[in-house]
């Protein structure tokens, strides 16, 4: 218990001594903020009042920029005036001078006028005599440049009536040679003319004669063609009767052999068409001339027509 005691005394004293410590390292951490807040303030306190004093530096420049400013204002005003009050004298000196001459100048004018008007008379009356002079003198001249240019009109325009005759002659002379020369061409036009036509008329007839000559022979070729047709026609019935009769005895059927048999090839229902080898087709794909007429069926319309360009037979061998 004693040693209890004793360390308990030991710890008790060693958490007084920690405490003590902690509350002065406290208490000095203290100082040390309030020092440093001090100097702070105290720096605070010096930049405003280094400010105050840099305004009231630079209201005083203001102050002085202004007061000079207004001086310069004030001296520019006196001199403009003093110059306007010098160009005024200057002024008011020349007015005064020119009075003076012009008054001057009055006084001797007076007599100017006087022997400026004694010499205009004079040489108005001088003038007006002069003028008399050469009015009469060109009144004169008039009349006798009058009395010539009548006599000359008169000579010219006897000459004038006698050129407009001889003219006159001339032209009735050539409008009669003209006259003459363009009946000339006139005939030898309608010669020209009746000539072309009778060229022209000859060669209409040799047209219509070689029209009628080749038309002539194509019907004669087209005679000859549907002859040899009909030849083979009757050729190819009398082989298609053997066919058939043969078929007969041999007991086959013999319908599409009559059928094929039947005038014209094709193998069609319609009339047979003499406008191309006695075509028989379903329908007129042609006229009587061989011009193409407008399709309405299918291909085989085509293959009919095809087969048409030969010799061939449908059922037999031809």
């Amino acid at each position: 218990q004693i040693e209890l005691k004793k360390e308990e005394a030991v710890v008790s004293t060693q958490s007084t001594g920690e405490q003590e410590a902690k509350v002065k390292k406290r208490e000095a951490k203290a100082k040390d903020l309030k020092k440093t807040y001090d100097e702070h303030m105290e720096l605070e306190k010096m930049i405003k009042e280094q400010q105050k004093i840099a305004e009231k530096r630079n209201e005083e420049e203001i102050r002085l920029y202004a007061n000079a400013k207004k001086k310069m204002a004030e001296l520019r005003k006196r001199r403009e005036g003093e110059l306007f009050q010098s160009f005024q004298d200057h002024q008011q000196a020349m007015v005064n001078h020119l009075s003076t001459l012009i008054k001057e100048q009055v006084d001797d004018e007076d007599s100017r006028i006087a022997q400026a008007v004694a010499e205009r008379d004079a040489k108005r009356l001088a003038e007006e005599e002069a003028a008399k002079h050469k009015r009469a003198q060109m009144q004169q001249n008039i009349n006798k440049h009058r009395v010539e240019t009548m006599n000359m009109n008169d000579m010219k325009i006897d000459q004038t009536k006698k050129d407009q005759n001889l003219d006159l002659q001339r032209r009735v002379c050539e409008d009669q040679a003209y006259f003459t020369e363009q009946e000339e061409r006139n005939k030898g036009r309608k010669m020209e003319e009746l000539e072309v036509q009778s060229i022209l008329q000859q060669q209409a007839a040799d047209r219509s004669k070689k029209f009628q000559v080749d038309r002539h022979n194509e019907l004669e070729a087209d005679k000859r063609s549907a002859q040899m047709v009909k030849e083979e026609e009757d050729e190819f019935q009398r082989y298609a009767d053997a066919v058939i009769d043969t078929a007969k005895e041999r007991g086959r059927p013999v319908g599409p052999l009559i059928k094929a048999k039947n005038a014209g090839a094709g193998g069609g229902n319609g009339p047979i068409f003499e406008g191309k080898s006695n075509l028989r087709p379903s329908y007129q794909a042609n006229d009587a001339y061989g011009n193409q007429l407008p399709r309405f069926a299918n291909g085989a319309a085509k293959k009919v027509n095809e087969l048409s360009s030969t010799s061939n037979r449908l059922g037999f061998v031809w």
